[in-house]
């Protein structure tokens, strides 16, 4: 039989073209085999930079319920890159990246706000941190601002999670 990429002879005993690659069945898919710690490791490494955005574009002055976006598409690729492929596990790990991340960044933003804002106080980043909750309580923190804020972000997320794993089942 001769390729179907290449055109090259493939011998009977052999599924796969010694010359290109390409496997001797069309029909045939080459699945790569799922690591789910190193998926994990990216996964995680993906929703560091998502975060990252989070808080940069917020820091900067601009919405940052884009970055929600970047956010899922960088866990869901993550995983895939380093994992081999994406499976329901690996769905199920970066989904709850995605519902941990988006809280965790808008509160270290909210933290680095409150340092610059009482930095003749020298509040570290962990008593700001930690306040957050009783400004909020205290309304000096717009309740509904803040939840608007982090609902966007997770609004966001959903749309790239969406429109990622979309793309990943149509392989």
């Amino acid at each position: 039989m001769n390729c179907t990429k290449c055109g090259s002879q493939i011998p009977d005993h052999v599924d796969y073209c010694v010359e290109c690659g390409a496997p001797k069945d069309p029909g045939m898919v080459q699945k790569k085999k799922e690591n789910v710690i190193t998926g994990t490791v990216g996964a995680f490494i993906g929703a560091a930079l998502g975060a990252a955005c989070i808080i940069l574009l917020s820091q900067i002055g601009y919405v940052a319920s884009i970055s929600g976006l970047v956010l899922a598409v960088c866990t869901l690729k993550g995983y895939e890159l380093l994992g081999g492929h994406l499976s329901v596990k690996g769905i199920i790990i970066c989904v709850a990246l995605m519902l941990i991340t988006p809280y965790m960044a808008d509160r270290i933003d909210w933290a680095i706000v409150i340092m610059n804002t009482w930095a003749e106080e020298n509040v570290t980043f962990g008593q700001a941190f930690a306040v957050v909750p009783a400004l909020i309580a205290d309304g000096a923190i717009v309740l509904s601002e803040y939840l608007t804020n982090l609902a966007m972000i997770y609004g966001f997320a959903l749309l790239g999670a969406f429109a990622t794993l979309r793309k990943a089942f149509k392989k």
